[in-house]
Protein backbone atom coordinates (compact mmCIF):
# COMPACT_ATOMS: atom_id res chain seq x y z
CA UNK A 1 0.00 0.00 0.00
CA UNK A 2 1.35 3.43 -0.92
CA UNK A 3 0.21 6.90 0.05
CA UNK A 4 0.17 10.05 -2.04
CA UNK A 5 -0.62 13.47 -0.64
CA UNK A 6 -2.19 15.83 -3.14
CA UNK A 7 -3.60 18.17 -0.47
CA UNK A 8 -1.94 17.99 3.00
CA UNK A 9 -5.12 19.35 4.54
CA UNK A 10 -7.39 17.13 2.48
CA UNK A 11 -10.46 15.62 4.07
CA UNK A 12 -10.87 12.75 1.61
CA UNK A 13 -8.90 9.53 1.24
CA UNK A 14 -9.28 8.19 -2.28
CA UNK A 15 -8.40 4.49 -2.44
CA UNK A 16 -7.27 3.25 -5.83
CA UNK A 17 -7.66 -0.52 -5.70
CA UNK A 18 -6.16 -2.88 -8.26
CA UNK A 19 -4.28 -0.10 -10.05
CA UNK A 20 -2.78 -0.29 -13.53
CA UNK A 21 -5.23 -2.63 -15.20
CA UNK A 22 -4.42 -3.38 -18.88
CA UNK A 23 -5.39 -0.31 -20.87
CA UNK A 24 -7.21 -0.43 -24.22
CA UNK A 25 -6.35 -4.11 -24.76
CA UNK A 26 -6.25 -5.64 -28.20
CA UNK A 27 -9.17 -7.83 -29.31
CA UNK A 28 -9.12 -11.10 -27.42
CA UNK A 29 -7.35 -9.65 -24.36
CA UNK A 30 -8.96 -9.91 -20.92
CA UNK A 31 -11.48 -7.14 -20.21
CA UNK A 32 -10.53 -4.42 -17.74
CA UNK A 33 -12.30 -2.44 -15.06
CA UNK A 34 -11.93 0.86 -16.88
CA UNK A 35 -14.13 0.15 -19.88
CA UNK A 36 -17.15 2.24 -20.82
CA UNK A 37 -16.80 5.07 -18.29
CA UNK A 38 -19.43 7.78 -17.89
CA UNK A 39 -21.87 6.16 -20.29
CA UNK A 40 -25.06 6.20 -18.24
CA UNK A 41 -26.69 8.16 -15.46
CA UNK A 42 -25.50 7.31 -11.97
CA UNK A 43 -27.73 6.68 -9.01
CA UNK A 44 -27.15 6.45 -5.29
CA UNK A 45 -27.08 2.67 -5.50
CA UNK A 46 -24.67 2.68 -8.43
CA UNK A 47 -21.29 1.20 -7.55
CA UNK A 48 -19.54 2.76 -10.53
CA UNK A 49 -17.13 4.72 -8.36
CA UNK A 50 -15.93 1.48 -6.87
CA UNK A 51 -16.37 -0.85 -9.82
CA UNK A 52 -15.60 0.63 -13.20
CA UNK A 53 -16.77 -2.31 -15.27
CA UNK A 54 -19.31 -5.07 -15.03
CA UNK A 55 -16.47 -7.46 -15.84
CA UNK A 56 -14.59 -6.94 -12.56
CA UNK A 57 -15.03 -10.54 -11.43
CA UNK A 58 -13.15 -11.94 -14.40
CA UNK A 59 -10.57 -9.20 -14.83
CA UNK A 60 -7.13 -9.82 -13.41
CA UNK A 61 -5.84 -6.99 -11.21
CA UNK A 62 -2.93 -4.97 -12.46
CA UNK A 63 -0.77 -5.23 -9.35
CA UNK A 64 -2.27 -7.89 -7.09
CA UNK A 65 -4.02 -6.52 -4.02
CA UNK A 66 -1.99 -3.32 -3.91
CA UNK A 67 -3.97 -0.22 -3.01
CA UNK A 68 -2.77 3.31 -3.69
CA UNK A 69 -4.14 6.02 -1.41
CA UNK A 70 -4.50 9.68 -2.36
CA UNK A 71 -5.22 12.37 0.21
CA UNK A 72 -7.32 14.98 -1.55
CA UNK A 73 -9.71 17.85 -0.92
CA UNK A 74 -13.45 17.33 -1.13
CA UNK A 75 -13.92 20.95 -2.17
CA UNK A 76 -11.69 20.54 -5.23
CA UNK A 77 -13.30 17.19 -6.12
CA UNK A 78 -16.80 18.65 -5.92
CA UNK A 79 -15.91 21.68 -8.04
CA UNK A 80 -14.19 19.62 -10.72
CA UNK A 81 -16.48 16.61 -11.04
CA UNK A 82 -20.23 16.05 -10.72
CA UNK A 83 -19.43 12.38 -10.15
CA UNK A 84 -17.36 13.18 -7.07
CA UNK A 85 -20.00 15.70 -6.02
CA UNK A 86 -22.68 13.01 -6.00
CA UNK A 87 -20.40 10.63 -4.12
CA UNK A 88 -19.59 13.17 -1.43
CA UNK A 89 -23.00 14.80 -1.05
CA UNK A 90 -25.43 12.07 -2.08
CA UNK A 91 -24.91 9.63 0.74
CA UNK A 92 -23.26 6.95 -1.39
CA UNK A 93 -21.80 4.01 0.45
CA UNK A 94 -18.52 4.55 -1.41
CA UNK A 95 -18.02 7.83 0.44
CA UNK A 96 -18.56 6.67 4.01
CA UNK A 97 -16.55 8.52 6.66
CA UNK A 98 -13.77 6.67 8.48
CA UNK A 99 -11.89 8.44 11.27
CA UNK A 100 -13.39 11.76 10.25
CA UNK A 101 -12.40 11.52 6.61
CA UNK A 102 -14.41 10.54 3.57
CA UNK A 103 -13.26 7.32 1.97
CA UNK A 104 -13.85 6.91 -1.76
CA UNK A 105 -12.88 3.74 -3.56
CA UNK A 106 -12.01 3.37 -7.22
CA UNK A 107 -10.43 0.60 -9.23
CA UNK A 108 -8.23 -0.08 -12.21
CA UNK A 109 -6.92 3.36 -13.16
CA UNK A 110 -3.29 3.85 -14.11
CA UNK A 111 -1.58 5.21 -10.98
CA UNK A 112 0.45 7.86 -12.81
CA UNK A 113 -2.49 9.04 -14.90
CA UNK A 114 -4.75 9.20 -11.85
CA UNK A 115 -2.11 11.21 -9.97
CA UNK A 116 -1.81 13.64 -12.88
CA UNK A 117 -5.60 14.05 -12.94
CA UNK A 118 -5.88 14.66 -9.19
CA UNK A 119 -2.97 17.12 -9.10
CA UNK A 120 -4.48 18.99 -12.04
CA UNK A 121 -7.91 19.47 -10.48
CA UNK A 122 -6.20 20.55 -7.23
CA UNK A 123 -4.22 23.21 -9.14
CA UNK A 124 -0.92 21.54 -8.21
CA UNK A 125 0.49 22.45 -11.61
CA UNK A 126 4.13 21.98 -10.67
CA UNK A 127 3.30 18.32 -10.18
CA UNK A 128 1.67 18.09 -13.62
CA UNK A 129 3.87 17.27 -16.66
CA UNK A 130 3.64 19.73 -19.53
CA UNK A 131 4.19 16.97 -22.08
CA UNK A 132 2.46 13.58 -22.06
CA UNK A 133 3.04 10.68 -24.39
CA UNK A 134 0.05 9.54 -26.43
CA UNK A 135 -0.66 6.49 -24.26
CA UNK A 136 -0.54 8.47 -21.01
CA UNK A 137 -2.68 11.27 -22.43
CA UNK A 138 -5.29 8.69 -23.47
CA UNK A 139 -5.28 7.24 -19.95
CA UNK A 140 -5.84 10.70 -18.48
CA UNK A 141 -8.59 11.37 -21.03
CA UNK A 142 -10.48 8.23 -20.00
CA UNK A 143 -10.35 9.30 -16.34
CA UNK A 144 -11.48 12.83 -17.22
CA UNK A 145 -14.40 11.44 -19.19
CA UNK A 146 -15.44 9.06 -16.43
CA UNK A 147 -15.48 11.77 -13.79
CA UNK A 148 -16.99 14.32 -16.22
CA UNK A 149 -14.20 16.79 -15.40
CA UNK A 150 -13.84 18.16 -18.93
CA UNK A 151 -14.13 21.83 -17.97
CA UNK A 152 -11.60 21.57 -15.16
CA UNK A 153 -9.05 20.02 -17.55
CA UNK A 154 -9.74 22.20 -20.59
CA UNK A 155 -6.62 24.40 -20.42
CA UNK A 156 -4.22 21.56 -19.65
CA UNK A 157 -5.67 19.30 -22.32
CA UNK A 158 -5.10 21.96 -24.98
CA UNK A 159 -1.45 22.25 -23.88
CA UNK A 160 -0.95 18.48 -23.98
CA UNK A 161 -2.53 18.08 -27.40
CA UNK A 162 -0.58 21.05 -28.78
CA UNK A 163 2.67 19.43 -27.66
CA UNK A 164 1.67 16.20 -29.43
CA UNK A 165 0.24 17.85 -32.51
CA UNK A 166 3.50 17.56 -34.45
CA UNK A 167 2.90 13.83 -34.36
CA UNK A 168 -0.73 14.15 -35.37
CA UNK A 169 -1.83 11.33 -37.62
CA UNK A 170 -0.43 12.02 -41.04
CA UNK A 171 1.01 8.60 -41.72
CA UNK A 172 -0.77 5.70 -43.38
CA UNK A 173 0.88 3.04 -41.24
CA UNK A 174 -0.79 3.69 -37.88
CA UNK A 175 -2.17 0.70 -36.03
CA UNK A 176 -5.89 0.71 -35.27
CA UNK A 177 -5.18 0.98 -31.54
CA UNK A 178 -3.08 4.12 -32.04
CA UNK A 179 -5.87 5.62 -34.14
CA UNK A 180 -8.38 4.75 -31.41
CA UNK A 181 -6.24 6.51 -28.79
CA UNK A 182 -6.22 9.66 -30.92
CA UNK A 183 -9.98 9.48 -31.49
CA UNK A 184 -10.55 9.02 -27.75
CA UNK A 185 -8.33 11.98 -26.82
CA UNK A 186 -9.80 14.29 -29.44
CA UNK A 187 -13.36 13.27 -28.56
CA UNK A 188 -12.99 13.68 -24.80
CA UNK A 189 -11.19 17.03 -25.09
CA UNK A 190 -13.22 18.26 -28.07
CA UNK A 191 -10.30 18.81 -30.46
CA UNK A 192 -11.93 18.97 -33.90
CA UNK A 193 -8.65 18.98 -35.87
CA UNK A 194 -7.26 15.88 -34.19
CA UNK A 195 -10.64 14.16 -34.42
CA UNK A 196 -10.94 14.73 -38.17
CA UNK A 197 -7.33 13.71 -38.75
CA UNK A 198 -7.63 10.48 -36.75
CA UNK A 199 -10.92 9.44 -38.32
CA UNK A 200 -9.55 10.25 -41.77
CA UNK A 201 -6.65 7.83 -41.27
CA UNK A 202 -9.05 5.19 -39.95
CA UNK A 203 -11.32 5.55 -42.97
CA UNK A 204 -8.73 5.79 -45.72
CA UNK A 205 -5.91 3.60 -44.49
CA UNK A 206 -7.48 1.14 -42.07
CA UNK A 207 -7.26 -2.54 -42.98
CA UNK A 208 -9.37 -4.01 -40.20
CA UNK A 209 -12.79 -3.12 -38.82
CA UNK A 210 -12.33 -0.28 -36.36
CA UNK A 211 -13.22 -0.95 -32.72
CA UNK A 212 -13.23 1.29 -29.66
CA UNK A 213 -10.79 -0.89 -27.64
CA UNK A 214 -12.94 -0.26 -24.58
CA UNK A 215 -12.33 3.49 -24.78
CA UNK A 216 -15.06 6.14 -24.30
CA UNK A 217 -15.71 6.64 -28.00
CA UNK A 218 -19.38 6.89 -29.06
CA UNK A 219 -20.60 3.86 -30.98
CA UNK A 220 -22.01 6.16 -33.63
CA UNK A 221 -18.44 7.29 -34.40
CA UNK A 222 -16.96 3.80 -34.81
CA UNK A 223 -20.03 2.22 -36.37
CA UNK A 224 -21.80 -1.09 -36.06
CA UNK A 225 -20.01 -4.36 -36.65
CA UNK A 226 -22.62 -5.66 -39.06
CA UNK A 227 -21.47 -6.83 -42.48
CA UNK A 228 -22.94 -6.20 -45.89
CA UNK A 229 -24.37 -9.50 -47.03
CA UNK A 230 -25.10 -8.70 -50.64
CA UNK A 231 -22.86 -8.52 -53.67
CA UNK A 232 -22.33 -5.14 -55.26
CA UNK A 233 -21.78 -4.95 -58.96
CA UNK A 234 -23.51 -1.83 -60.27
CA UNK A 235 -23.41 1.90 -59.61
CA UNK A 236 -26.97 1.64 -58.32
CA UNK A 237 -25.60 -0.23 -55.32
CA UNK A 238 -23.57 2.82 -54.29
CA UNK A 239 -26.60 5.06 -54.60
CA UNK A 240 -28.79 2.66 -52.62
CA UNK A 241 -26.15 2.23 -49.92
CA UNK A 242 -27.27 3.37 -46.48
CA UNK A 243 -25.48 6.62 -45.72
CA UNK A 244 -24.34 6.48 -42.12
CA UNK A 245 -21.77 8.79 -40.65
CA UNK A 246 -19.30 6.48 -38.93
CA UNK A 247 -15.82 5.16 -39.62
CA UNK A 248 -16.66 1.59 -40.61
CA UNK A 249 -19.65 2.49 -42.77
CA UNK A 250 -17.91 5.30 -44.57
CA UNK A 251 -14.87 3.13 -45.25
CA UNK A 252 -17.14 0.41 -46.65
CA UNK A 253 -19.01 2.99 -48.71
CA UNK A 254 -15.80 4.25 -50.31
CA UNK A 255 -14.86 0.69 -51.23
CA UNK A 256 -18.35 0.14 -52.65
CA UNK A 257 -18.09 3.23 -54.83
CA UNK A 258 -14.65 2.35 -56.22
CA UNK A 259 -15.59 -1.26 -56.82
CA UNK A 260 -18.92 -0.42 -58.44
CA UNK A 261 -17.29 2.07 -60.82
CA UNK A 262 -14.77 -0.56 -61.92
CA UNK A 263 -17.52 -3.19 -62.22
CA UNK A 264 -19.62 -0.91 -64.43
CA UNK A 265 -16.63 -0.31 -66.71
CA UNK A 266 -15.96 -4.03 -66.92
CA UNK A 267 -19.55 -4.81 -67.88
CA UNK A 268 -19.68 -1.98 -70.43
CA UNK A 269 -16.55 -3.33 -72.13
CA UNK A 270 -17.88 -6.89 -72.11
CA UNK A 271 -21.20 -5.74 -73.60
CA UNK A 272 -19.46 -3.56 -76.21
CA UNK A 273 -21.00 -0.38 -74.87
CA UNK A 274 -17.55 1.13 -74.56
CA UNK A 275 -14.42 0.73 -76.61
CA UNK A 276 -14.18 1.37 -80.33
CA UNK A 277 -13.38 -2.16 -81.47
CA UNK A 278 -12.56 -5.71 -80.45
CA UNK A 279 -8.85 -5.00 -79.97
CA UNK A 280 -9.61 -1.81 -78.06
CA UNK A 281 -12.00 -3.55 -75.67
CA UNK A 282 -9.66 -6.50 -75.21
CA UNK A 283 -6.73 -4.27 -74.24
CA UNK A 284 -8.85 -2.29 -71.79
CA UNK A 285 -10.30 -5.44 -70.23
CA UNK A 286 -6.78 -6.78 -69.78
CA UNK A 287 -5.65 -3.58 -68.04
CA UNK A 288 -8.78 -3.60 -65.87
CA UNK A 289 -8.29 -7.25 -64.86
CA UNK A 290 -4.69 -6.54 -63.84
CA UNK A 291 -5.87 -3.58 -61.75
CA UNK A 292 -8.58 -5.62 -60.04
CA UNK A 293 -6.02 -8.31 -59.27
CA UNK A 294 -3.39 -5.89 -57.89
CA UNK A 295 -5.96 -4.24 -55.61
CA UNK A 296 -7.43 -7.56 -54.43
CA UNK A 297 -10.78 -6.53 -55.89
CA UNK A 298 -10.87 -9.37 -58.42
CA UNK A 299 -12.74 -11.63 -56.00
CA UNK A 300 -14.31 -8.84 -53.99
CA UNK A 301 -17.72 -9.50 -52.42
CA UNK A 302 -17.97 -7.03 -49.51
CA UNK A 303 -17.99 -9.84 -46.98
CA UNK A 304 -15.16 -10.34 -44.51
CA UNK A 305 -12.69 -9.98 -47.38
CA UNK A 306 -13.19 -6.21 -47.49
CA UNK A 307 -11.50 -5.92 -44.08
CA UNK A 308 -8.05 -6.43 -45.60
CA UNK A 309 -8.50 -3.60 -48.10
CA UNK A 310 -7.23 -0.05 -47.73
CA UNK A 311 -9.15 2.70 -49.49
CA UNK A 312 -6.04 4.84 -49.75
CA UNK A 313 -3.88 2.14 -51.30
CA UNK A 314 -6.58 1.20 -53.80
CA UNK A 315 -6.93 4.82 -54.89
CA UNK A 316 -3.15 5.03 -55.35
CA UNK A 317 -3.26 1.95 -57.58
CA UNK A 318 -6.13 3.47 -59.57
CA UNK A 319 -4.28 6.78 -59.92
CA UNK A 320 -1.24 5.22 -61.61
CA UNK A 321 -3.18 2.67 -63.67
CA UNK A 322 -3.07 3.25 -67.44
CA UNK A 323 -4.20 1.26 -70.41
CA UNK A 324 -1.21 0.05 -72.50
CA UNK A 325 -0.54 1.79 -75.79
CA UNK A 326 -0.88 -0.35 -78.88
CA UNK A 327 -0.49 0.31 -82.57
CA UNK A 328 -2.96 -0.34 -85.34
CA UNK A 329 -2.27 -1.78 -88.78
CA UNK A 330 0.72 0.00 -90.39
CA UNK A 331 -0.07 2.42 -93.18
CA UNK A 332 2.09 2.69 -96.28
CA UNK A 333 2.50 6.21 -97.57
CA UNK A 334 3.69 6.53 -101.22
CA UNK A 335 5.30 9.65 -102.59
CA UNK A 336 3.24 10.73 -105.62
CA UNK A 337 6.28 12.11 -107.41
CA UNK A 338 8.60 9.30 -106.43
CA UNK A 339 6.57 6.08 -106.40
CA UNK A 340 9.60 4.05 -105.36
CA UNK A 341 9.75 6.01 -102.08
CA UNK A 342 7.46 4.35 -99.59
CA UNK A 343 7.07 5.23 -95.93
CA UNK A 344 5.56 2.81 -93.40
CA UNK A 345 3.72 4.66 -90.66
CA UNK A 346 2.50 3.08 -87.39
CA UNK A 347 0.31 5.24 -85.21
CA UNK A 348 -0.70 4.52 -81.62
CA UNK A 349 -4.37 3.67 -81.27
CA UNK A 350 -6.57 6.54 -80.20
CA UNK A 351 -10.21 6.13 -79.29
CA UNK A 352 -12.55 8.74 -80.74
CA UNK A 353 -14.11 11.33 -78.47
CA UNK A 354 -14.57 11.18 -75.51
CA UNK A 355 -11.46 8.95 -75.46
CA UNK A 356 -10.17 5.75 -73.86
CA UNK A 357 -12.86 4.50 -71.47
CA UNK A 358 -10.34 2.92 -69.08
CA UNK A 359 -8.25 6.04 -68.62
CA UNK A 360 -11.32 8.22 -68.29
CA UNK A 361 -12.78 5.92 -65.63
CA UNK A 362 -9.53 5.98 -63.60
CA UNK A 363 -9.46 9.79 -63.62
CA UNK A 364 -13.11 9.89 -62.65
CA UNK A 365 -12.57 7.61 -59.63
CA UNK A 366 -9.49 9.46 -58.38
CA UNK A 367 -11.10 12.85 -58.84
CA UNK A 368 -14.47 11.99 -57.34
CA UNK A 369 -15.07 15.29 -55.52
CA UNK A 370 -17.97 13.99 -53.50
CA UNK A 371 -19.36 10.78 -52.12
CA UNK A 372 -22.98 9.82 -52.67
CA UNK A 373 -24.49 12.22 -50.15
CA UNK A 374 -22.99 15.21 -51.93
CA UNK A 375 -21.35 16.52 -48.76
CA UNK A 376 -18.58 14.25 -47.55
CA UNK A 377 -15.60 13.87 -49.83
CA UNK A 378 -12.83 11.31 -49.97
CA UNK A 379 -10.19 13.68 -48.61
CA UNK A 380 -11.77 14.34 -45.21
CA UNK A 381 -12.39 12.54 -41.96
CA UNK A 382 -15.44 12.91 -39.74
CA UNK A 383 -16.46 16.24 -38.24
CA UNK A 384 -16.69 16.23 -34.47
CA UNK A 385 -19.64 18.63 -34.61
CA UNK A 386 -21.80 15.82 -35.97
CA UNK A 387 -21.43 13.83 -32.77
CA UNK A 388 -21.82 16.46 -30.07
CA UNK A 389 -24.01 15.17 -27.29
CA UNK A 390 -27.50 16.55 -27.07
CA UNK A 391 -28.61 18.34 -23.92
CA UNK A 392 -30.59 15.25 -22.93
CA UNK A 393 -27.55 13.01 -23.24
CA UNK A 394 -25.44 15.45 -21.26
CA UNK A 395 -27.99 15.51 -18.47
CA UNK A 396 -27.99 11.71 -18.34
CA UNK A 397 -24.22 11.68 -17.79
CA UNK A 398 -24.49 13.82 -14.64
CA UNK A 399 -25.53 12.03 -11.45
CA UNK A 400 -28.71 13.31 -9.90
Amino acid sequence: MSNNTVDPDGDVILNLEYPNDPFAPECGSPPTRTQRPNSTALTENDSSLKTLSSTQDIAEPGEGDKTVKFRVSSRHLVLASPVFKSALTGGWKESAKIEGKHQINSQGWDTTAFGIFLNAIHCQYRQVPRVLELEMLAKVAVIVDYYAAHQAMEILSSIWITELRWRLLTTTTCHNRTIALWICISWVFGDSVAFESATKVAIHHGRLRMTDFGLPIPKRVIGKNSLILYHVGLTKAANDFTLTEDINSRRRRHLVIVFSELSVLQQDLLDSRKGCGVECRTMQLGALTRLLNSTSLLKFSLGEDYQALSVGEILKEVEVAVCPTWYGKPEVKIDTFKPHNRQVISKPHECPTPGNAFNLAMKSIVNLPQVSDGVNDFSRGLSITGYVKSSTELEQCVPQ
